[in-house]
């Protein structure tokens, strides 16, 4: 490669050593599919080097005084030549040429090429290659096939390597006829990754120190189905993701809307009766996350309708040592909330959920009756069972008839936990059991029945997709129940 090392002198002089030029040239191009390519190119090929191309400009614009460009910015603007791609970069008066391609004819892992015909100091072009390399292969999870000189055996390489005077190297990300680099190759989030491993890497080579956005954090979605008088709509609210400077919504797959500012979104354009699925996108520059609850799905609600018939049941229980009546119900079609009564009284309204613990004065051996409504805009309806009774139990510390402290001892740990931890039974299940938990609001989130064979038991349980905070967990063996606190951190 002839170096212009006295016009590269003067330009460096002239621009200080922040200013560099970066020429990123996103191999192959132009077409939709292999027989319309002149290079006879896949479509993963042709949109992967563009899609990773275009992520390592922004995050090099985003963060660093570099000037960039791209040899092609489209994939359908005609047919560009390696001698045209040189020839730009020579135009550009470049200090670094990095090359993007994908590999084929079967293998996996990353490779990069540097030429070194006609260099008088090959040097700059090894150590770029390398760093290029390195990078690659860890930020990728790559493996590393190697990185070699190509001075000869492929026309593109020499082309554009051979002919530029930048600093140049040429990398093939992967194998696109490998079914496991495929899916690299075609992922967003990994291409995000390849775009990070060429701007550190361009970082290093260059040895300057300006840094690129951080990738947004993880996120949850809440998707509710609600009205707003007769209208029906989707709502959609998030937590913040950290780093992120807007959010993209997905709909059935498709980009929806783009470039949310906050963390709700209201979806009015909807069809009653109608199932859509939705995901978020937290975005930050060019690198993104999605939502890490998954795509969530809802069905829009007949706003039009009054609630349709529902049942409800009551189980008499315990909050630690406080005696509770568990309200539940069954959903009502068309409800958008629910209110309880007790004693013939409103005593707690507008409710989501299907589910309230009640507490809050309850006495053992007092009754307590209880009905639900289930409402929206339309109507209301009461539950369809009538007005339920039941007598309050109660919740002293409990002893296991004819059994020693030690026989009966059940514990969880540890605890507190990240919403992991381990239920231990050091007691013979005679007939039936099971646990129930339940949040600090008195909602039933899990449970579970146990039978003889879970005797002196290590029993699993999960609660890690659940928020923060203080759980009551209810144990019952044959009729006798264990009240624990959990934290959940």
């Amino acid at each position: 490669m002839k170096k212009l090392t006295f016009i590269l002198g003067l330009f460096l002089v002239t621009l200080g050593i922040n200013a560099q030029i970066i020429v990123i040239d996103p191999g192959h191009g132009y077409g939709t599919s292999t027989s319309d390519n002149p290079d006879g190119r896949t479509v993963t090929e042709i949109e992967t080097s563009l899609a990773v191309g275009q992520k390592t400009k922004a995050l090099i614009d985003g963060s660093c005084t570099w000037t960039t460009y791209l040899t092609r910015t489209t994939n359908v603007n005609g047919w560009i030549s390696v001698n045209q791609r040189a020839l730009m970069s020579n135009n550009w008066n470049a200090d670094r040429l990095l090359s993007i391609h994908c590999n084929a004819g079967g293998g996996t892992g990353t490779e990069t090429f540097y030429c070194t015909a006609d260099d008088t100091n090959t040097a700059p072009d090894i150590a770029f290659a390398q760093k290029i390399q390195a990078d690659m292969v860890t930020h990728g999870v790559w493996n590393n096939r190697r990185c070699v000189e190509d001075n000869s055996f492929l026309a593109y390489h020499l082309g554009v390597l051979r002919y530029s005077s930048a600093t140049a190297c040429l990398n093939e990300i992967g194998f696109v006829d490998t079914t496991s680099d495929a899916n690299k190759l075609n992922s967003d989030s990994w291409r995000d990754n390849f775009a990070l491993a060429y701007f550190n890497a361009l970082k290093s080579n260059l040895n300057l120190t300006c840094s690129a956005a951080s990738a947004p954090g993880s996120f949850t979605l809440t998707l509710t189905p609600e009205c707003v008088g007769t209208a029906t709509r989707n709502r959609l609210n998030w937590t913040a993701s950290a780093n992120a400077t807007g959010y993209d919504i997905y709909r059935n797959g498709a980009l929806y809307a783009s470039n949310i500012a906050g963390t709700q979104y209201l979806n009015t354009a909807v069809t009653v009766g109608t199932a859509y699925t939705y995901y978020v996108k937290a975005k930050n520059g060019s690198l993104g996350t999605n939502n890490s609850n998954g795509t969530l799905s809802a069905t829009t609600i007949n706003c039009s309708a009054t609630p349709g018939s529902f049942t409800v049941t009551l189980t008499a229980t315990c909050s630690g040592t406080q005696s509770a009546i568990n309200v539940t119900w069954t959903t009502s079609s068309n409800a958008t909330s629910y209110d309880i009564y007790r004693n013939g009284n409103l005593y707690a309204q507008d409710l989501t959920g299907n589910s309230f613990l009640n507490t809050y004065l309850i006495v053992a051996g007092t009754s307590y009756t209880y009905y639900v409504k289930a409402k929206n805009a339309n109507g209301t309806i009461n539950n369809s069972n009538g007005t339920l009774s039941k007598t309050a139990t109660s919740c002293g510390s409990a002893k296991m008839i004819n059994s020693t402290p030690s026989e009966a001892e059940i514990k969880l740990y540890p605890n507190p936990n990240n919403g992991k931890f381990v239920l231990s039974l050091n007691k013979q299940i005679e007939n039936k059991g099971s646990y129930v938990i339940y949040d600090a609001t008195g909602k039933l989130i899990q449970n579970k029945f146990l039978n003889n064979n879970n005797m002196n038991s290590e029993i699993d349980i999960d609660i890690s997709n659940f928020p923060t905070g203080i759980y009551i967990v209810n144990i019952t063996i044959d009729n006798q129940e264990f009240t624990k606190k959990v934290i959940k951190n």
